[in-house]
């Protein structure tokens, strides 16, 4: 079987946030598969799939109701307000499609893709300047357990990292995998029994204003509190996760602060499930018009 997909490794100026980056000696790259279940096969396992989202509501459920069933289940309602894939670009079909096409040959032809995507690692080696280090983020819009399918990642001397909702992963990941476990509307007690015994940071999605496009006065990026208290108690340390995407940079252990983003009906979903949390009162209305990567 053929697969039309021109690269599995994208440069990580081509995404967004990854690029705000540049300042650190860091040469990055990134594998995007389709999000969920969209190529057939589902590659977020702590996600409610997109097939079981569209059964419900054409059974008459309301998203209240979806959310309630994904919740039972310990699955996040992330996948309905997905940035990466219902917003932007990310929800184009000629973005899309290729996406499926990758994760459809990551499924179905586990050694051909493999070796293609060493091959293609190894030419971004060779690509780095010097002392530079080589950077991956191979679950751009999944949660592949990169560790157990294609062990042979870990032997190249790259830096990966990702963001994670399934606990089990923490931990057991080579020493040139670092893992962030994401906080979610599905999160458990025992994933947070999991993120304290790994020593994990967590990442957290605080509902606060971004607004990155416009006029350069009239750009807004929200404040994020100082400290997040867990619901078992913990108080955790703040970083602003806007600043860049390189988790490996971080010191531990500490909550990434990620201010909302996507669309109107993403963002209300995130507000409505859990996904986002709400910031304290008193910043509420408080921003600043620099952009996180270029604040101080």
């Amino acid at each position: 079987m053929g697969y039309s997909v021109a690269r599995i490794v994208q440069p990580g100026k081509s995404n967004t946030k990854i690029a705000h980056g540049e300042r650190f000696d860091v040469r990055s790259c990134t594998v995007s598969l389709a999000a969920s279940d969209s190529a057939g096969f589902n590659v977020c396992p702590r996600a409610m799939p997109r097939s079981q989202i569209d059964t419900l509501r054409a059974a008459g459920k309301t998203w209240e109701q979806v959310a309630a069933v994904a919740h039972s289940r310990g699955l996040s309602m992330c996948t309905a307000s997905c940035v990466t894939n219902e917003a932007g670009k990310g929800a184009a079909d000629f973005v899309r499609n290729p996406r499926k096409n990758l994760t459809r040959w990551y499924q179905e032809n586990r050694a051909e893709f493999t070796a293609r995507l060493l091959d293609e690692l190894r030419a971004e080696i060779r690509k780095a300047k010097p002392g530079q280090i080589v950077a991956c983020r191979p679950n751009v819009d999944s949660d592949v357990p990169w560790e157990r399918t294609v062990p042979e990642l870990f032997d190249l001397p790259v830096q990966y990292w990702d963001y994670t909702k399934v606990s089990t992963r923490l931990g057991k990941t080579p020493a040139n995998y670092h893992l962030t476990y994401s906080v979610n509307d599905g999160t458990q007690p025992e994933d947070w029994q999991r993120v304290y015994d790994s020593g994990a940071n967590i990442a957290v999605v605080f509902d606060t204003h971004w607004q990155p496009g416009g006029h350069e006065n009239g750009r807004k990026f929200g404040q994020l509190p100082t400290w997040y208290t867990d619901p078992n108690g913990y108080r955790w340390r703040v970083v602003d996760g806007d600043k860049s995407d390189f988790r490996f940079l971080d010191d531990g252990p500490v909550c990434v602060g990620l201010r909302l983003k996507g669309f109107s009906f993403g963002r209300w979903m995130a507000r409505m499930s859990g996904f986002a949390q709400r910031v304290p009162r008193a910043l509420r209305g408080v921003f600043s018009t620099v952009h996180p990567s270029r604040a101080a």
